[in-house]
């Protein structure tokens, strides 16, 4: 029954101009600048790259081969600058940009100098210092090139970029102005050393500053927006090393002599070079709106977002925000039009034409945003869409929620939430049964709990035990995972059901992930107290099983069944053979290869089972030290890729040289007694890698 939430008419009026006010306060106050920031990278990651039409920008950075290639230490000298720009110019370089500072004096300083007074092309980098001082007052002082660097024909401008508030670059600082002082930004200095203008020429106005008669739209007062081309490394890159590596420079076995190539090839011919760092360690590596892109996270260095700035400026593809005005009367439009289709329709048919509202405005937005440059707000109009059919639909969406409650109340003791919420949203009551589907469990069991309750006095077995299942139910809810049961110290969760999602194998090794991570903070806060903790193993296994109401007719459980789920409890307690903590089978393993860093521990047969699976170790998600990555996994994968080939000696170095580093690692040590074993009584010509396990 459709609820008879307004009247029509003036009612309609009302609550559009609560709607709208209610937004546009959010929007003026900057509650909803994160949203829109998102929504602006995201119109820019469906444009996609833009084809480079012109090729002016070249880049040459301060990178990982630089470091591993050039025969001196960091931080090099300036003569190796001075070497660079040289280089450069007889390259036939038009402008030789920095995108380093030279602001601490050092003896070379008159070396690159000179270098660059030759060139009489080249522009160096300085930076504006902000300092919160007594009573927070903001103090800003510039930090110019040494004076031994600017010669004739050399220039320098400011570098510094700015951040929003979520750490990404979009906006880009034309000018500063300090103590009634101008400072220009390094890519509007290229700009007008490129154009060839006197610095009398540049003004700027309320809308605009102005190259000459060229208009570059401002965004704020000081800053532009950058129309990002794409990704990293979009722009043509260079290693710098590479640019040194000509005749007469000699960079060891890695010498080359490539420079002299692009001297022939024109690589650098009439180009503009941007010259800058790349390196993480570095750390002049940013965030951009091209960050996340086609599933690479990717940070862009620093020079490459002056050169996305400078093309901007070069190609005049200027992002221009539209007037204020329109914004308003785009979402008082929503909001009536919303308002008037709930009113004349049922709320479920009313979503679906608000559905579609929402999609042709989206579509719209990123037409006019592809085709002429302009960013319309998207944030206040879809939420001046949602929340006017919420304010239509409030009055049936309390009604349906208080019935709920009213049965939430009355089956949730006797079941499970999930299990109350399912039967809500389906209208079914639960009854005996189930059905087939491909799911995670995780099982996860105290080490040596008998050992540690005959330590303790009950009272604080029993305190320590609540506590520990307490905090790794809170884990296994936190990351959507359904707690089958406790039996004991052992707890059994399910991932994907009753509510069904894609990544329940992700979900179920963060579940595990985080639980150890809790436990050793536990670990090290007994620890501290001079007291001792348990340690668990951790059981994941994905497959089809039987999920439901399952039990006699009398009683029954919400649980699952079947040789996944078997397979998931022997995972568990294998732990205690390889010394691990999370035990991870191959058929989870496929679901996470992608975010998981694993290393495979073996090849098994377990009990009742003829086919042998291979088992993996999960070191973390997303990413670990590179040390431990290094060892534990690198080196480990290759030792046990000699042992699985029958190199036991070659094996066994690689297996200690983990053990050097990782004196406590079980599965190394496992190893490392098995090649011993097999280089002592060697097996038969038939021999394969594969463990048996004779028990559960």
């Amino acid at each position: 029954m459709k609820p008879k939430i307004l009247k029509p008419g003036k009612n309609i009026l009302l609550l559009t101009l609560i709607v709208c006010l209610l937004v546009w306060t959010a929007h003026q106050i900057g509650f909803l600048e994160n949203f829109e920031l998102k929504s602006f990278d995201s119109r820019l990651k469906l444009r996609g790259p833009l084809p480079l039409v012109d090729s002016s920008l070249v880049i040459v950075t301060l990178d990982d081969q630089t470091f591993s290639s050039l025969p001196i230490q960091w931080p090099y000298p300036r003569s190796i600058y001075a070497q660079l720009i040289r280089n450069l110019k007889s390259a036939g370089a038009r402008l030789i940009v920095f995108d380093l500072e030279f602001t601490e004096p050092t003896p070379d300083d008159k070396i690159l100098g000179m270098a660059a007074a030759e060139a009489g092309n080249v522009i160096f980098a300085g930076k504006l210092v902000t300092e919160i001082g007594a009573h927070n007052t903001i103090n800003q002082y510039v930090l110019e090139p040494v004076s031994a660097l600017l010669q004739k024909g050399t220039s320098w401008a400011l570098v510094n970029i700015v951040e929003d508030n979520d750490g990404f670059l979009r906006r880009y600082f034309l000018a500063k102005h300090v103590a009634d002082h101008r400072y220009l930004s390094l890519g509007l200095e290229v700009m007008r050393r490129w154009l060839h203008l006197p610095e009398t020429s540049l003004r700027e106005d309320s809308n605009n500053f102005w190259l000459g008669d060229f208009p570059i739209p401002k965004y704020t007062p000081e800053t532009m927006l950058i129309n990002f081309a794409g990704p990293a490394r979009t722009f043509p890159t260079y290693s710098l090393v590479n640019i040194l590596d000509d005749f007469e420079f000699d960079i060891g076995d890695e010498d080359t002599d490539i420079f002299e190539m692009y001297k022939i090839w024109g690589t650098f011919r009439n180009k503009i070079v941007l010259i800058g760092c790349s390196a993480e360690e570095l750390q002049d590596t940013k965030f951009t709106p091209f960050f996340e892109y086609e599933g690479n996270k990717r940070k862009m260095p620093g020079v490459e977002v002056h050169a996305n700035a400078i093309y901007t400026i070069f190609q005049r593809m200027f992002l221009i925000p539209v007037d204020t005005k329109i914004t308003v009367a785009l979402i008082v439009l929503l909001s009536l039009l919303v308002g008037i289709l709930t009113q004349l329709a049922r709320p479920l048919k009313a979503g679906i034409g608000v559905l579609l509202i929402l999609a042709l405005f989206l579509i719209g937005n990123f037409a006019i945003f592809i085709q002429k440059n302009l960013i319309l707000p998207i944030t206040p109009p879809v939420l001046a869409i949602v929340f006017t059919y919420l304010g239509h639909t409030a009055v049936l969406f309390v009604s349906e929620q208080r019935e709920k409650l009213r049965y939430r109340k009355i089956f949730q003791q006797y079941v499970s939430k999930n299990v109350v919420e399912r039967m809500l949203d389906s209208g079914e009551y639960p009854r005996f049964g189930g059905e087939r589907k491909k799911l995670t469990v995780l099982f996860s069991d105290i080490r040596g709990f008998t050992t540690f309750s005959e330590k303790y006095p009950p009272e604080e077995v029993v305190a320590r035990l609540s506590e520990y299942l307490t905090e790794m139910a809170d884990i296994t809810i936190q990351h959507d995972g359904t707690l089958d049961k406790f039996v004991g110290d052992e707890i059994m969760a399910i991932y994907g059901a009753p509510y069904y999602y894609q990544n329940h194998a992700e979900k179920a090794c963060r579940t595990a992930q985080a639980m150890i991570n809790r436990l050793r903070e536990l670990q090290r806060e007994y620890a501290a107290k001079n007291g001792s903790y348990f340690n668990i193993g951790i059981g994941i296994n994905t497959g089809e099983m039987v999920v439901g109401n399952l039990g006699s007719r009398q009683l029954f459980d919400y649980t699952v069944i079947g040789d996944a789920v078997n397979l998931g409890a022997r995972l568990e307690g294998i732990n205690k053979f390889y010394k691990t903590n999370i035990i991870l089978s191959e058929f989870t393993y496929q679901e996470v290869k992608d975010i998981a860093i694993v290393r495979e521990l073996d090849f098994i047969k377990v009990k009742g089972k003829t086919r042998p699976i291979k088992i993996y170790e999960l070191r973390g998600m997303d990413n670990i030290p590179q040390f431990e990555y290094e060892l534990l996994v690198q080196v480990y994968q290759q030792a046990l890729q000699f042992y699985q080939q029958g190199e036991w000696y070659r094996a066994l170095v690689e297996f200690r040289r983990v053990l050097h580093y990782f004196p406590t690692d079980g599965p190394s040590r496992l190893y490392v007694r098995r090649c011993l074993d097999l280089m002592e009584n060697p097996p038969a010509e038939d021999w394969e890698p594969v463990f048996v396990f004779e028990t559960k």
